[in-house]
């Protein structure tokens, strides 16, 4: 079933545009649209895109834009080889940054017009319980700013 909303489908843009990335050792499993940034111990490592707060950006008497908040948070658990794991945590924010700053294009949202996409710098999860479940975790936030009819 497609979905009705538009930030169900900006969300859902986002993760198909991660999983067209082809980052290393991460399968398209792995990247996924959930309620919340992280789950537990049995999705490592993993991307969720989840939703953050919508901004209002003006509008129009017949439109009004909307900038969707579509947090990306990135985890992996650092237990074997540490350096690694961060170095691919990192280039995983990279590409993902890269590729909505430089190409920005969000494809399935049907519902409105996407007229431009911004990236913004996200906090990580709760740093005590991170360090205590040895995990190394970054986010970032893709705000697709969708120009909607008023109703």
């Amino acid at each position: 079933m497609a979905s009705t909303s538009i930030f169900m489908q900006c969300l859902e843009g986002v993760r198909d545009v991660i999983i067209a990335l082809n980052l290393t050792e991460l399968p398209a499993t792995r990247v996924a649209v959930r309620r919340r940034p992280h789950d537990g111990a049995h999705y490592f490592p993993g991307i969720t895109v989840h939703p953050s707060a919508e901004r209002y950006s003006g509008g129009t008497t017949a439109r009004e834009a909307i900038g969707y908040g579509c947090a990306v948070t990135m985890v992996v658990n650092n237990d074997n080889d540490k350096d690694y794991l961060l170095d691919r945590l990192l280039t995983w924010r990279e590409s993902i940054r890269r590729k909505f700053v430089e190409k920005g294009a969000l494809t399935g949202v049907t519902s409105g017009d996407v007229y431009t996409i911004k990236v913004e710098h996200e906090e990580v999860l709760d740093w005590n319980r991170l360090k205590m479940d040895n995990l190394d975790v970054c986010a970032l936030c893709i705000r697709p700013f969708v120009l909607e009819t008023r109703t």
